[in-house]
């Protein structure tokens, strides 16, 4: 399977999107959400991707779901109450 996906939008429920640069070894969906928790205070467990009227499953493929380059996807957290923020590279 073709991976040519780049970049993704990742849009929570808060408003905030997340410009994310999509590592080459990034094919399924808990592979995105494992590259999304590097980057924001919250684990890949709390996280759960959505697209068009879909709730993705961890073990499936990003490009087998018509998820193409620059697509938005959207990020539910599991505790909507939490503050989501980029985490402090050190």
């Amino acid at each position: 399977m073709n991976n040519d996906i780049k970049k993704l939008y990742c849009r929570f429920v808060t408003g905030m999107t997340v410009e994310l640069d999509i590592k080459p070894e990034t094919k399924t969906v808990q592979q995105l959400k494992n590259q999304l928790a590097e980057i924001i205070n919250l684990t890949a467990d709390r996280l759960y991707i959505g697209f068009e009227t879909t709730l993705l499953e961890d073990n499936e493929y990003l490009g087998n779901k018509g998820i193409t380059d620059c697509d938005t996807v959207h990020v539910i957290t599991s505790q909507l109450t939490e503050k989501i923020c980029y985490r402090n590279k050190k």
